[in-house]
């Protein structure tokens, strides 16, 4: 890892977030091809609600200048089992160990939770992020194809404490 961050608890609503968020939804509609107004639908995001209460966390990195440079949530589904969401590194920010990081982090505190399982929703155009998944141990659960656009990958991992 190249640069000094933290990973901190932020408003999942937050300036931070929604600058992410925005740099997030660009990539999505340059790599789709989408058109200038697209927001992704709820099952594929999430609203900020779901990021609170017991189990639940949205964390943000933050660089050494105090700038957020990447984020992700966790959610509960199920009391053994959570969900990973909106899971993003600034494109700046790419390359030097940060998603893993957050991931790892995801993952510990659903795990201290007492989740016994994640699971996550990607894109086959989402490359970077298929691969960070692929290997940190996560399988794909289920495939889903929709009426537009590029198959849709449910991945799922075991926790183990």
């Amino acid at each position: 890892m190249s640069e000094l961050v933290e990973i901190r608890e932020d408003a999942p609503g937050g300036p931070a977030a929604r600058a992410l968020f925005d740099e997030y939804i660009e990539l999505v509609r340059e790599r789709l091809s989408l058109p200038a107004d697209f927001e992704p639908p709820e099952h594929i995001f999430a609203s900020a609600d779901v990021f609170t209460g017991d189990g639940a966390a949205w964390l943000v990195i933050f660089d050494a200048a105090g700038e957020p440079i990447g984020c992700g949530g966790l959610r509960v589904l199920e009391p053994a089992l959570g969900e990973i969401k909106r899971m993003f590194v600034s494109a700046r920010a790419r390359r030097g160990g940060h998603g893993r990081r957050l991931l790892r982090e995801l993952e510990r505190r659903a795990a201290a939770a007492g989740m016994e399982r994640v699971r996550l929703l990607t894109t086959v155009v989402l490359h970077e992020a298929c691969v960070l998944y692929a290997t940190e141990g996560y399988r794909e659960i289920d495939r889903i194809q929709p009426p537009a656009g590029p198959p849709e990958i449910w991945l799922e991992k075991p926790l183990y404490s």
